[in-house]
């Protein structure tokens, strides 16, 4: 089965491979890598297998020489509208200050890509793809719209809080089903009791690692983004001898011909550093000191990132999942909108995720909609919420635990859980609200703690992602041994309900 593997690392991949080869045949036709693990992929001697280096796919560049663009016709790409709606909406990763990737560029980008993946997997004859992640980088996403239009098993991890934990998953808008028949009077493992505990507790003991970080990198990246900071790296030599790495589009090219200096990276990044400024301070002249005595609360995503987009389909416009609720709550509730702390970070790429426009049109929806501060803990708006709306935010498993009632809009590893309710359409979120009141603090612990139970028999539990390889609950051995077991299996149960 010739299989491409999308931004593998060194370890535990390359072993991984090779032993999914010589033990199920998954021949390793295709690897995108990532760049300083060049060298040790082009050691291991994947024979015939054609390596592409994550930095050349950001761009559309590294595909091989001999591959030209499969180009779609009208009733072809009307088939996968929905798919490349998400797909440029995705590109506001690669746009630095949204303004320099418009519209039509993105067009051509994004069928480049799709022509690109399609002669790839037609002339290496692929029928499988296995990503250590949800596609969200563009390039991935592109091919994950050509295994749909083509039905190519494309296998993707979902991560989730506990450790080196993940679920594997081929659909990226729904996770798999749990057998919790299987798990009655079951109960997790400590790990993930003592997870669970923290989100009983006081917000400070359970604030995620991810969000820690996100504070941590933008206190040490401020005085980077200083105007004094860029003017000493202008005089320095670095300038004349590299260039930045980034997948940022300079503004009138196309992603394959940008090259930044030094001199326009840091132009931008204070550019971008002005933006967030003024939308923060857009955002914090709407804020609401007093929390309302009846109020849904909307937390707000952190974008652009994969959370959202794809993970949201077209809620990744939030603005829609608010517009929605303003049409079928009950006129006495207040919609209580929460920014994402991250959002307000200037070395993230929040600069492309927000306009001052986008609260503004938040707030003209309606006069109950308010604002709360982004620095509001969590854990008391929870509290005193009728019931809490995200995509697929960790807040949504946070709440669900702490007895209030959550509706998501996208794709959350949690989804199936006690108290979670999944929307899409009207009618779902009609369904939905004349349920919540029913199941607002009851006790749910042992359908909570079957839930987690049932999941857990899901994990695979490997260093199988750059942001895991700093965890120490297991080694980069196990790491293999897992993998290989646990892609062999949900395989296995893809076959087997295929031919059902």
């Amino acid at each position: 089965m010739n299989t491409i593997y999308l931004c593998a690392i060194a370890q535990p991949w390359i072993k991984t491979i090779k032993r999914l080869n010589t033990e199920f045949d998954l021949n390793p036709s295709y690897v995108v890598h990532w760049q300083n693990d060049e060298k040790e992929f082009v050691d291991a001697n994947l024979k015939n297998c054609h390596l592409q280096k994550i930095d050349d796919a950001w761009k559309g560049l590294g595909f091989p020489a001999d591959i030209d663009r499969y180009i779609f016709d009208e009733q072809e790409l009307s088939q996968i509208s929905y798919y490349e709606l998400v797909g440029l909406k995705m590109m506001d990763r690669l746009d630095p200050d949204g303004e320099s990737f418009p519209f039509n560029n993105r067009l051509y980008f994004f069928r480049d890509l799709l022509g690109y993946w399609f002669n790839v997997v037609d002339s290496r004859n692929i029928e499988l793809v296995i990503s250590p992640s949800i596609p969200h980088r563009v390039f991935d996403y592109a091919l994950y719209i050509v295994c749909k239009i083509k039905n190519i098993k494309f296998v993707m991890f979902q991560l989730t809080p506990f450790g080196s934990n993940s679920v594997l998953t081929d659909d990226i808008d729904s996770m798999p089903m749990l057998k919790s028949e299987a798990t009655q009077n079951a109960e997790p493992s400590q790990t993930v009791q003592q997870r669970i505990a923290k989100v009983h507790n006081d917000y400070d003991k359970a604030i995620p690692s991810y969000m820690l970080s996100h504070a941590e990198n933008d206190k040490k990246n401020y005085a980077k983004l200083s105007l004094a900071y860029s003017k000493k790296l202008t005089r320095s030599y670095k300038l004349l001898t590299s260039s930045p790495n980034t997948y940022w589009v300079e503004d009138g090219f196309a992603p394959s011909e940008t090259q930044y200096s030094w001199v326009k990276f840091y132009s931008m990044q204070l550019k971008r550093k002005h933006l967030v400024e003024d939308f923060k301070k857009q955002y914090q002249k709407m804020i609401t000191q007093a929390l309302p005595d009846k109020y849904v609360l909307v937390a707000l995503h952190y974008q652009p990132e994969e959370t959202s987009c794809p993970t949201g389909g077209a809620y990744s416009d939030q603005i829609l999942m608010i517009q929605l609720l303003n049409q079928q709550l009950p006129k006495d509730i207040t919609i209580l909108v929460k920014e994402h702390k991250s959002q307000f970070y200037a070395h993230q790429e929040s600069a492309s995720g927000r306009t001052p426009l986008f609260y503004r049109r938040i707030r003209e929806i309606s006069e109950r909609v308010k604002f709360v501060s982004e620095t509001h803990d969590p854990f008391e708006l929870i509290d005193s919420a009728q019931l809490v709306v995200t995509i697929s935010g960790t807040i949504g498993w946070e709440s669900a635990i702490r007895g209030i009632p959550v509706l998501t809009f996208g794709r959350a590893w949690y989804e199936g859980m006690p108290r979670v309710f999944k929307i899409k359409t009207k009618a779902e979120l009609a369904s939905a609200l004349s349920h919540v009141k029913e199941q607002r603090n009851k006790d749910l612990t042992p359908e909570i703690m079957q839930f987690h139970a049932a999941l857990e028999k899901k994990f695979i539990t490997a260093k199988h992602y750059k942001s895991y390889l700093p965890n120490s609950d297991v080694t980069m051995d196990e790491s293999v041994d897992n993998l290989v077991y646990g892609l062999e299996r949900f395989l296995s149960m893809l076959m087997d309900k295929n031919d059902r």
